[in-house]
């Protein structure tokens, strides 16, 4: 008996050890593989390090009882480790890691274009993230955040000599581009920058492209100026929405007359953020939408008269005004959602936008409607300020588009004939000063490349693949500028350049990448080809979308703030490493759980009550709400 009970493979312990036992797990590519059952704690010990690191949770969470009682019923042989030894393994995870991303960055990448982007912890502790973007040898877009590190304060001269400081600690030698916001200190900083690789040799020729603004905060800065004298407008319609919000009757109040009025829109009103535009361009979006139902409260409940006694109802004109500022508003969120994209290249679709903006601009400072004339010239003033004339644009703006085989040249030409007319002296001037540029920098990658193999040329063809963002106003655009490339003349190619620009245009087809179509196409175009990695690797964005439409700074939240700073950047850092396709560190955002929440609470609430509401959503979670 005693000799059976070792092998009875009913026994609990047995079944654990029989390594004939397999589980059917997910494998590469979605595949189910077969999974041995025996028990490795080594591998236990690095999935919960992962766990830890990508979804951030606080050390104390490996000794909690209800974490404790989740390992016990997935697996009885792991017994947790104290939060001291699994922030000593995400520690250790940090150095392992960084020591391949040094060596990767030293055998296999050329050159990065940067990224800073300041924040503050919640002790006003003054921190920077540098991100080093690039273009893979497989033409991959990739990002990695190398730095986040305390400094003394906000100063260029600051942050300059700590970018310097981490580049070396990195082995970076060359730096194509810094994208930075606006700020004063950051133009001495990226000053500093450039004549300390300029002396290095790190920098592509004198530098002459290498500050990126971040067009996603000039086009911030844009859209407040259009804004600033318009709280007047929609303050009543902003009050109407924080009285239904304003408490649970009210809401449900609100809620019957949508009923009445048999609006089926399934979006719930929502109050804006002093400090984010977007949240205006959203409340304004959705309450529009609801104006029966405001009307209607108006005689189904005396408070919400009262509530506007001294301030005024909404009125006819009110909405109006609103659904002029969403319309006007629109292109303005889409193209920095465009812009502020941090998971693919972007650089080749700024141009349109920006393009597509000022014909915006343009017609809304002659449009009938007063108010948005007004904001208009005020934006277009801003707008001019930063980009009204090519000279202010950092030349890779137009390379990008430029160097998507879609567009080529052509494109830039015949949008500065359109924006400021056709044959007009100020359309060629610009168009020839772009392709000056153009060839002056195609020329140093041109000496680079014959001082390393010579003169070179080969052939190939050419493809497509998934989706380019794109904003409304470019579909058009495109359309006509198709028209266009019948009347286009040839060139007789003296190199890979001239190849490429007289070669014709790619189909614009749904599923075109661009990344793919130049891992197909490098061959053809060798010389081109290294410059166009280095190009489309720019950032147009120094934040995420999210953080984009902010107008206030960037706060760590409660947790990253109680960190020591060693330690906060070896959790943020080895987050971005471990999955940078789809971790993108960003400031805490609980906007986007509110209607997830709201939506759980109401059927959960009216299921109690007897109401049936239909299925709930399977990941929705019942609990108190620290708990999402």
């Amino acid at each position: 008996m005693l000799a059976h009970t070792k092998i009875c493979l009913q026994k609990p312990s047995n079944m654990l050890k029989d390594t004939r036992q397999s589980n059917l797990v997910s494998g590469k590519g979605g595949l189910l593989v077969a999974a041995n059952q025996r028990y490795n704690a080594i591998e236990c010990r690095k999935a919960l390090t992962n766990f830890v690191i990508l979804d951030e949770h606080a050390f104390r969470v490996v000794e909690g009882e209800g974490f404790k009682q989740l390992c016990k019923q997935l697996q009885p042989l792991m017994t947790p480790p104290s939060r001291r030894t699994i922030a000593r393994d995400c520690f250790q995870l940090f150095l392992d890691e960084k020591l391949k991303l040094k060596a990767f960055f030293k055998s296999d990448c050329r050159s990065v274009a940067l990224t800073t982007d300041c924040w503050s912890s919640q002790q006003n502790l003054s921190f920077i993230t540098i991100t080093a973007h690039f273009i893979d040898r497989c033409w991959n877009y990739q990002k990695r955040i190398i730095s986040f590190a305390p400094i003394p304060n906000h100063k260029g001269l600051t942050i300059g000599k700590k970018v310097e400081e981490v580049l070396k600690e990195w082995g970076i030698r060359n730096v194509s581009t810094i994208t930075v916001d606006n700020a004063s200190s950051n133009d001495v900083a990226v000053s500093y920058l450039k004549q300390r690789l300029k002396i290095k040799n790190g920098l592509l020729g004198e530098g002459d492209h290498f500050h990126m603004r971040c067009v996603a905060h000039i086009l911030n800065l844009v859209v407040m100026d259009g804004l600033k004298d318009q709280d007047l407008s929609i303050s009543s319609i902003r009050n109407a929405v924080r009285f239904v919000r304003s408490s649970p009757q009210r809401a449900l109040k609100f809620k019957e007359c949508i009923d009445m009025s048999r609006i089926t829109c399934k979006k719930h009103v929502c109050l804006d953020v002093s400090t984010r535009w977007n949240s205006l361009f959203m409340m304004l979006d959705t309450a529009e939408k609801f104006q029966p139902a405001f009307e209607k409260l108006v005689h189904e409940d005396s408070s919400y008269v009262e509530w506007f006694k001294e301030a005024g109802l909404p009125t006819p004109n009110d909405w109006e005004k609103a659904r002029a500022f969403v319309s006007f508003l629109k292109i303005f969120y889409d193209a920095t959602k465009v812009f502020s994209s941090s998971q693919q290249v972007s650089i080749h679709t700024a141009f349109h936008s920006l393009a597509s903006i000022l014909c915006e601009l343009q017609k809304a400072c002659m449009d009938l409607n007063t108010i948005v004339a007004d904001m208009g010239v005020e934006m277009k003033a801003k707008y001019d300020k930063y980009w009204g004339n090519v000279v202010k644009m950092n030349q890779f703006l137009y390379f990008g588009v430029i160097f998507d085989p879609r567009y080529k040249f052509g494109y830039i030409e015949w949008s500065f004939n359109d924006l400021y007319g056709a044959g007009s002296d100020i359309a060629k001037e610009r168009a020839g000063s772009v392709s000056d540029n153009l060839f002056k920098l195609y020329n140093l990658y041109k000496s680079e490349h014959e001082s390393f193999v010579g003169p070179s040329g080969s052939n190939n063809s050419s493809v497509e693949q998934p989706a380019v963002p794109k904003i409304p106003s470019l579909n058009t655009r495109a359309d006509a500028y198709k028209k266009h490339l019948k009347t286009k003349e040839t060139i007789v190619p003296q190199n890979d350049l001239e190849r490429y620009l007289s070669d014709p245009p790619e189909n614009d087809d749904p599923s075109f990448d661009i990344l793919t179509w130049w891992k197909k196409n490098c061959v053809r175009y060798p010389v081109l080809a290294t410059m166009v990695r280095d190009v489309l690797a720019t950032p147009v964005s120094s934040v995420a979308s999210e953080s984009a439409f902010s107008t206030g700074g960037r706060i760590l939240d409660t947790y990253r703030s109680s960190l020591s700073p060693e330690m906060a950047e070896a959790l943020i850092c080895t987050q971005n490493w471990l999955k940078p396709s789809f971790v993108d560190f960003k400031d805490l955002n609980l906007s986007e759980e509110y209607e997830l929440l709201e939506n759980v609470v109401a059927e959960i609430g009216q299921v109690l009550s007897g109401v049936h509401v239909g299925p709930a959503s399977p990941a929705a979670g019942v609990g108190p709400a620290t708990g999402v």
